[in-house]
């Protein structure tokens, strides 16, 4: 009996491996690419059913979404794409690029795929994009999906603080934000393993494009009357140890929204959709997939 569970633990571990192989290397590098007016986008587009469009968080790329893609693939038709700068998509100066200029990218995307409406996810600065999305083309969404994010504009200290960003990254490259970063994207309880592929993926990121995505952040406007007035079902989620966000955002935004269910996953910072991803998974599901 013991042989047996030892061989168990075993296989699981090699299994576990693979899966963060695949998060790493291979996903990525089967992912598409197409160009439009010379902006490259790479992309990724698999499964069947209802299309759902994530877009990632800030300073990632769409390697962020692999247990998405993995888990929901069945459920739904997954495209995740790199926002521009980010991973393999057209770089960028470091001078801002919008949310609304990101928004833009996603149409370019929906356009060259033929789709027509899609259920928009976003993860933290996703999130901002999928608002000014639905902001500046209302008819092509079917639905939101809000995890670790907010609807309202940045402070003037916070608009400080991401431009004071922007010009140390340029600088002296992104090691500090990075360092910054990853103690409040996953819990303290996140594996080893989890934690070195999210650190691979910040350090695989230009350095002009988190300036640019930073100066971009800080000019975004408040989008609470977007959300408020929204007809549309609204998911929205929160890590419960999210640090970057306060989860009583969500809890706003779901008292804003006349539509919406509101979901906090436990043992999960801010990157919810990374580091629990069977529970955020399930909620998508429940709220937006019929059989």
């Amino acid at each position: 009996m013991t042989n047996i569970k030892i061989t168990y633990q075993i296989l699981f571990a090699i299994i576990l491996s693979l899966f963060f192989y695949s998060i790493t290397f291979n996903s990525y590098a089967a992912s598409h690419s197409m160009s439009d007016n010379g902006k490259h986008i790479s992309y990724t587009d698999i499964g069947h059913g209802d299309p759902v469009v994530f877009i990632h968080a800030f300073p990632t790329d769409q390697r962020l979404w692999q247990p998405q893609r993995e888990g929901l693939k069945n459920h739904f038709r997954v495209i995740t794409l790199d926002l521009w700068g980010f991973g393999k998509s057209a770089s960028v100066d470091g001078q801002a690029v919008t949310m609304t200029e990101y928004a833009d990218e996603v149409k370019q995307l929906f356009d060259q795929l033929h789709i027509q409406k899609a259920i928009i996810g976003g993860e933290s600065m996703g999130g901002y994009i999928a608002l000014a999305f639905l902001q500046k083309y209302p008819d092509q969404v079917k639905g939101l999906i809000l995890s670790d994010t907010q609807c309202i504009a940045d402070s003037e200290e916070t608009k400080a603080k991401r431009e004071a960003t922007a010009q140390d990254v340029l600088e002296h490259g992104t090691t500090q934000v990075i360092n910054g970063f990853m103690p409040k994207a996953l819990t303290k309880e996140a594996s080893e393993q989890l934690q070195q592929v999210l650190r691979n993926i910040l350090e695989s990121q230009a350095a002009k494009a988190v300036a640019s995505a930073s100066r971009g952040m800080a000019l975004r406007s408040d989008t609470t009357s977007v959300l408020s007035n929204t007809q549309l079902p609204v998911l929205i989620i929160a890590g419960e140890q999210d640090a970057l966000i306060n989860p009583q955002q969500s809890k706003s935004m779901h008292e804003l929204a006349k539509n919406s269910e509101l979901v906090v996953i436990e043992n999960a910072a801010h990157l919810s959709s990374f580091e629990q991803p069977e529970k955020w998974n399930q909620a998508v599901i429940k709220m937006f997939y019929k059989s």
